[in-house]
């Protein structure tokens, strides 16, 4: 038997007591106060300079609500892949 390949989790799902949130390794968060959504094909931030290693994967939600600002064709991804996985998106709880 062939070892299997890594799978690519692009939204997980987070649980925190009854509410639930997703992320993304599409996105990532920086250290900035505005614009602190960064795309996965960025290493660092220009600003903050926290690198994307050392940075939490963005959540979902908030990457869809700043999409204006963000690559389009990662959001792209990102929405067809909400379609299936959270259809009903829950903001985190804090």
């Amino acid at each position: 038997m062939s070892p299997s390949k890594p799978r690519l989790v692009l939204i997980e799902q987070h649980n925190i007591g009854r509410d639930i949130f997703y992320t993304t390794p599409l996105f990532w968060d920086c250290e900035c106060n505005e614009s602190y959504i960064r795309t996965c094909l960025e290493e660092d931030c220009p600003v903050c300079k926290v690198t994307q290693e050392e940075s939490p994967d963005a959540r979902v939600d908030e990457a869809l609500l700043h999409s204006s600002e963000l690559n389009d064709k990662l959001i792209a991804a990102l929405e067809m892949i909400c379609d299936r996985v959270c259809p009903d998106l829950v903001s985190i709880p804090f």
